[in-house]
């Protein structure tokens, strides 16, 4: 069955940020990771949420047509994911006809079921995140997100009725402690639901032009929060998928969404006879000085685009997941992202390739047969360097399947320093000093294979170095499986190229 991975669907009043790079590089390095070890496909979900009162201010603000306003910003996050190397599947933007009508239809399920009624909500709300908050989740008074103070609201709402599920999703939470990643937040959304009875969630605003209107009652238009989460539905009917594959489908979120995503929405597919989401992945923030990076708060906008032209496509994405586990926040700062790049994948990485492979086309004219081995017993160390890698690519293989992209750089990182320790000890280079013929080949031949190995499994985390290095030694990733061994092949290498150049740092 297909499986389907989603970024948020993002709020689209203003440009990207890097944490909505982030979010995507997530979805695409278990995308690309997939395609390596299943046989089903995997169709990654993105697009933009365009209504609410935010976005129309925005617009104002702009001295923008709000469907012009809309537009640009869509545009604007569907060409970021090219630019990043996120291969997207399909985006949907909510304010896309397809869209409004599946919500009218879920509306007046909602509805005919006693789901929704028409009633009365007076709470504290905060605009930034276009929601009521109770008093004990506040900070001073202070949203804890945006921290500004929130108002005191009143309004004729329609509601739903969130209590009637916390039951279900009780016992979902009790039965499937491995739906939310890391699993500590399962117990946080057990503590939050078996605190009691949960207040009816205010779903419609009044007053807000923007919007899709409440059918029958066009004074209210639906809160922007149930318009956004649908459209993941939205998205899968576009793909062409029966709704059965919400049963396979993983949500990476913000820490700061988790409520929506954890109790709104699996309460509302329960009340819509629809499937719960497989799994939810909660990352953490980016913060530069300590301030989160947010549309909100201008100085710490930081081009996800402009980022790239700095730091390369891989050596972005690579960076942001060696620099910290994804459930915690992490400071950016551009020299530190820089060491890591130039250590890890200029010189542990392409420095290799680029000095093994040299070796293989001026003394050998670019083959080393695998019989070379196979006339004698591989070196002590050989197989050693091999075992140790081979266990290196099982356990790399386990933290993708859990999400720890992290673990999975630190240990390409251990693999790839234990290769170079290999080639230096064996240091074949000095074959120009008479070193026994037979010996260097073995070591360049074990190397190659070895490197082969290691591109493959870094490749979806650092997809254009590793099919590069995979394009030289004459495979292609697209028939690549995941590697659980290391076997000795003949190596054919046309060139040794440098694929990846070392970066200067900021002054």
């Amino acid at each position: 069955m297909t499986n389907i991975i989603t970024t948020p669907i993002f709020y689209a009043n203003g440009a990207p940020h890097l944490g909505h790079a982030y979010s995507g590089y997530l979805a695409d390095v278990f995308k690309r990771f997939h395609s390596l070890t299943s046989d089903n496909p995997c169709c990654l979900i993105t697009g933009t949420d365009e209504h609410g009162q935010k976005i129309l201010e925005a617009a104002e603000c702009s001295q923008v047509g709000i469907q012009q306003f809309v537009d640009d910003k869509a545009q604007t996050f569907k060409a970021l994911w090219p630019e990043l190397a996120v291969q997207v599947d399909v985006f949907v933007r909510t304010s896309e006809e397809q869209h409004l009508k599946l919500i009218q239809t879920i509306w007046h399920k909602l509805l005919e079921k006693g789901d929704v009624y028409l009633g009365y909500y007076q709470g504290l709300y905060c605009l930034g995140c276009e929601q009521y908050y109770t008093a004990y989740e506040l900070e001073d008074n202070c949203c804890p997100i945006h921290k500004a103070p929130v108002e005191n609201k009143s309004e004729e709402t329609y509601l739903f009725r969130l209590d009637a599920y916390r039951q279900q999703l009780i016992e979902h939470y009790l039965n499937s402690s491995d739906f939310i990643t890391p699993n500590y937040y399962c117990q946080v959304i057990l503590d939050y639901l078996n605190q009691g009875p949960l207040e009816d969630l205010s779903v419609s605003r009044v007053n807000i032009p923007w919007g899709i209107k409440v059918p029958n009652h066009q004074e209210h238009t639906i809160y922007v929060w149930i318009d956004a989460l649908f459209s993941y539905i939205t998205a899968i009917q576009k793909a062409g998928f029966d709704l059965g594959v919400l049963a396979q489908t993983t949500h990476i979120i913000g820490k700061d969404i988790l409520k929506f995503h954890a109790i709104y929405w699996p309460a509302l597919l329960l009340a819509a006879d629809l499937p719960l989401p497989k799994k939810l992945i909660v990352h953490g923030w980016w913060t530069i000085n300590g301030q989160k990076i947010a549309k909100s708060n201008p100085k710490t906008l930081i081009s996800p685009k402009d980022l790239v032209d700095k730091l390369t496509c891989d050596g972005l994405r690579y960076a942001l997941f060696r620099q910290k586990h994804v459930a915690r926040d992490g400071n950016i700062v551009i020299n530190e992202l820089i060491e890591s790049i130039n250590a890890d994948l200029a010189n542990n990485f392409a420095n290799l390739v680029k000095r093994n492979h040299t070796i293989v086309l001026k003394y050998f004219a670019g083959n080393i047969d695998a019989k070379v081995i196979s006339q004698r017993a591989l070196a002590d160390e050989s197989k050693l360097t091999i075992q140790c890698c081979e266990q290196a690519i099982n356990e790399i293989f386990n933290y993708y399947k859990r999400f720890d992209f992290h673990n999975v750089s630190l240990l390409l990182k251990d693999t790839l320093d234990h290769c170079n320790r290999f080639f230096h000890q064996r240091a074949p280079w000095e074959i120009s000093k008479g070193k026994d013929n037979i010996s260097v080949q073995e070591t360049c031949l074990v190397i190659s294979n070895l490197l082969r190995l290691v591109a493959t499994a870094a490749y979806p985390l650092v997809p254009t170095l590793a099919r590069q290095v995979l394009q030289e030694l004459g495979e292609d990733i697209v028939t690549c499986q995941w590697p659980s061994v290391c076997d000795i092949k003949s190596i054919t290498i046309n060139k040794a190229l440098s694929h990846f150049k070392r970066l200067e740092k900021e002054h």
